[in-house]
Formats: C-alpha cells, sequence, structure tokens
C-alpha cells in the first residue's frame, strides 16, 4: 500500500526516507499525567500556560465563551462570502423574523433594497410632481435632472444606510441579551436616525420637524385609543384652527419668518403680489412690518382692480377652486401611484370616482380658507382704518374654521402639515427677535434636528413593537415598511 522506491525517488524522496518522515509525523509530545486516579498508561498534551492563566481549569465556561466567539467568527466569514457570492443563507436565529441571515438581511432588506427605494421615492415623487405641475422638461425638471441628480441620490444613500444601522443595531442587541423587546427597536430607530447627516442639509430641520410631529401624533392616538388619555373632541381641527395664528400673522407682517417656497405657495394660491401686500399691511417706505409715523392709511391695494373688498373676494371664491384643484392633484393621487398601485389597476373606475371627489371638496376647503383670510384681514382693517397685529391672529382664526368643510379623515393629516409650519415661524421669531448675540439658538438647530429625527424614529419603531399599539397614521406606516420593510 506505500510507495515504491522508484515513485519515492520520483518525488525527490526516497521510500525509507519518506517512511521514517511519516512515521515521526505521527508522533505527539505527550506525557503520563501525575493524577494517580487516571489509568495508567493515559496520555495528556503538555500544559505551558502556567496556572494563573490556566482559566480553563478554573473555570469550565471558558471553553464555552471561546467556542462561541470562534463560531460567531466562522459564522461572519461564511455570511460575508456568501453575501459576495449571492448565496442566500437562511436565518437560523428564533429571536429575528426576518427571512434571511442577520448579515444579508442588513445588506440586502437594508442597505441594497432601501437605497433602491429611496431613489426611486424621490425620483418618482419628483417626476410626476413635474408632470403634473406642467413644468416636465423645463429647467431642473429635466429626466437627467430628476434621475441622475444628486438629489434623488443622496436621499437614496441616507435611508439606505439608516435602514442598514437600524438592522444592524436591532439585531445585535437581540442576539447579546438573547431575547427581543420594544425597547430594542426604539434603541435601534434612535441610533439609525442619525443617518441622517447623510442628507441635504438645507432639508435637514424640515424633515426632522415634519417627523417629530408626525411620530408624537401617532404615540397620543395610541394612547388615546389604549385609554391612557382622554379623546379630546375635534381636537385636530382645534390644533389646525390655532396653527393658522403664526402662519397668517408671518404671511401678513413678517414673511421672513416663513420658509421662502411656503411664502410663494400661499401668494399663489391667496392671488396676491408681495408688493400689494406690504403696500396695504405695512409700511410702504420701509421693511417695517408697521407704517411708520406719518405714513397715511391706504384701502386694500392687493386688488386694487377690484374697489370693492366684497365684490372681489367672493368672485375670487370662484377663481380660487380652479387654483385649488392642480394643488390638489398630486396630493390625493401620488400617494397611491406610489405605494398602492394595486388599488388602481384592480378597480380603476372606483379610483378616478373617488379622487376626483376628494379633489373637488379639498379644493372648496382651499378657497374658503383663503376667502376667509383675506375677507377677515379686509373687513377689520376697513373698519378701523389700521393694520395692528391682532388683525393677522383673527384672519388666521377665521381661516382655520375651514378646516370643517374638508372630509374628516383628512383633517389629522392636513394638521399635520400645518403644525410643523407654524412651530417653523415661532422658533424663527424668537430667533430673530430674542435670541442672545452669540447666536446659540442658531448653532443648535443642527443639532436639534439631529435629535428630533433620532427621537422620531425611536417613537416610530418602538410604537411598531408593542403588539395593543394598533393605531398609526397610514401614510407614516407606508414610508415605514417602504424604508425599513414589515420584517426587521
Amino acid at each position: 500500500g506505500g510507495d515504491s522506491p522508484v515513485e519515492g525517488r520520483m518525488n525527490g524522496i526516497s521510500g525509507d526516507e519518506k517512511s521514517r518522515r511519516g512515521g515521526g509525523q505521527k508522533k505527539r509530545l505527550q506525557v503520563p499525567k501525575t493524577n494517580t486516579g487516571n489509568r495508567k498508561g493515559k496520555m495528556t498534551r503538555i500544559n505551558t500556560f502556567p496556572a494563573a492563566l490556566n482559566r480553563k481549569q478554573a473555570d469550565p465556561r471558558w471553553d464555552e465563551s471561546v467556542d462561541n466567539f470562534a463560531q460567531r467568527i466562522r459564522e461572519l466569514r461564511v455570511a460575508a462570502q456568501n453575501l459576495v457570492t449571492l448565496n442566500i443563507e437562511p436565518n437560523t436565529s428564533k429571536l429575528c423574523p426576518h427571512k434571511y441571515s442577520c448579515v444579508q438581511n442588513c445588506f440586502y432588506k437594508g442597505l441594497f433594497r432601501s437605497f433602491a427605494a429611496g431613489y426611486l421615492f424621490k425620483s418618482l415623487l419628483a417626476f410626476f410632481s413635474a408632470l403634473l405641475r406642467g413644468k416636465l422638461g423645463k429647467k431642473h425638471h429635466t429626466l437627467e435632472d430628476i434621475f441622475r441628480g444628486k438629489d434623488a441620490l443622496q436621499f437614496g444613500q441616507f435611508v439606505g444606510i439608516m435602514s442598514f444601522v437600524y438592522k444592524a443595531v436591532l439585531c445585535s442587541l437581540r442576539r447579546y441579551f438573547r431575547s427581543n423587546s420594544p425597547k430594542y427597536h426604539a434603541i435601534a430607530g434612535f441610533v439609525a436616525g442619525s443617518a441622517i447627516v447623510f442628507d441635504d442639509p438645507s432639508r435637514r430641520s424640515s424633515i426632522a420637524l415634519y417627523c417629530i410631529v408626525r411620530a408624537i401624533a401617532d404615540l397620543l392616538a395610541n394612547l388615546k385609543a389604549s385609554k391612557k388619555l382622554p379623546p379630546v373632541p375635534h381636537g385636530d381641527a382645534i390644533v389646525f384652527t390655532l396653527s393658522q395664528v403664526p402662519i397668517i400673522y408671518s404671511f401678513v407682517k413678517c414673511p421672513q419668518l416663513m420658509s421662502r417656497g411656503y411664502y410663494k405657495w400661499i401668494q399663489k394660491m391667496g392671488d396676491v403680489t408681495s408688493e400689494g401686500l406690504r403696500r396695504s399691511t405695512r409700511s410702504r417706505i420701509s421693511d417695517s412690518m408697521h407704517r411708520l409715523p406719518g405714513e397715511k392709511w391706504e384701502p386694500c391695494e392687493y386688488h386694487a382692480h377690484e374697489p370693492s373688498c366684497a365684490a372681489y373676494n367672493a368672485k375670487d371664491w370662484f377663481r380660487g377652486l380652479g387654483r385649488a384643484i392642480p394643488i390638489y392633484l398630486p396630493v390625493h393621487i401620488l400617494p397611491t401611484l406610489l405605494f398602492t398601485p394595486g388599488k388602481i389597476v384592480k378597480n380603476p373606475k372606483r379610483f378616478v370616482k373617488q379622487k376626483l371627489e376628494n379633489i373637488l371638496r379639498s379644493a372648496v376647503f382651499l378657497t374658503t380658507y383663503q376667502f376667509n383670510t383675506k375677507s377677515t384681514q379686509c373687513f377689520l382693517r376697513n373698519l378701523i382704518h389700521d393694520d395692528p397685529s391682532w388683525i393677522s391672529v383673527a384672519a388666521g382664526l377665521s381661516s382655520g374654521t375651514s378646516i370643517f368643510l374638508e372630509h374628516p379623515k383628512r383633517r389629522t393629516e392636513l394638521t399635520l402639515y400645518v403644525l410643523p409650519r407654524a412651530l417653523e415661524v415661532c422658533a424663527n421669531y424668537i430667533i430673530r427677535f430674542h435670541s442672545s448675540s452669540d447666536g446659540m439658538i442658531q448653532k443648535s438647530v443642527p443639532l436639534l434636528s439631529l435629535l428630533g429625527f433620532q427621537t422620531s424614529l425611536a417613537i416610530w419603531m418602538g410604537i411598531q413593537a408593542v403588539p395593543e399599539f394598533t393605531e398609526m397614521n397610514g401614510l407614516n406606516r407606508s414610508g415605514l415598511r417602504a424604508v425599513f420593510g414589515s420584517k426587521h
């Protein structure tokens, strides 16, 4: 059965020498155990570790810890290899509900899939918005700008990293503590929220403000549903109405307090010009919010072509319908196109009928909103021949009552839209008129935005992990599912 001398010489080693080497390889350095309790002749390896380091004898759990660590290293190496070769590795952890292994789930369902979801969402949102507003193909709205621009790629990067970090932290906490708890979801969400630093800095504050308001609203809804908080009748309408006070005040008296885009949107919907509004309600010769001594009060100049305020506002209510319908086309259609397109295919006739009714009802609400604002402003300033700040406050309260014309299911969504705008105005008011000279408030805005977004994500992920918490805004739930998936 051994090599012949010829074969051995061909290999450069004689048969006898190879035999001697092979025999030498089988020998191991062994000594008899000194323990007299062992059977005679039983051999053991020489222990070259000092007694103080011989943890194996001191603590039997040492073996298990070393073996577990080595096993984890082997699993990670195999998982990395499978990740590169696209081999599907099934999940073996009973604590994690996802289909693939934790490593593959972090990369496939987290980084890669969520990046694609974020990129597609941002690019398709820009595409359909430009299409419905008639701006597709124009400057900054070409197909190349939309699908190959930095904006969609940066947003996808932010979403992908956020999902990856969330899944990695959550799986690590489960494995480390060998349990599953809603607090692990909340912790993972808070850590993952730090990924917002990868998004465009110009929109971080807005995203954080919107998310924290919506997350707190979901938390309050669940607390009310579980009877831990008493319900407030028409609470959404009350908050909406109160939110209009700082918004209309800023629009009329100090436009610098609100974002330029939102100011332009209200201006377009109300069909008023900046100059006409300024000459009607503020100083004509300075940037002051009030007329200077000696400046004469004048009738409303933003509708100088229609001297009668009552006639102008009545006619403008109908014209406002035409301005509101294009605004609400994407609002009512885009969410279905992006999140649940199957509903359109399943019953297109019902979809069209329902959306037309919703768009018309929302348009009636919005044109009444601007009608109430301008009518109140016109009536009070003509009554006292002056423009104090309280008139814009009254106009805000009057405009807010129009929310009762909107569908009850839409009222909460509208409140969640305007409340961050109102808070933004209040924050800018404090920064502009009441901040210290060292600019401490301004410097803390980026940190507050980061903490706000992290907190909102912690609230959302914690809510989803609590079985008795089933209340969540439909848009919030769809967005979270699109980013993080249904099984974490």
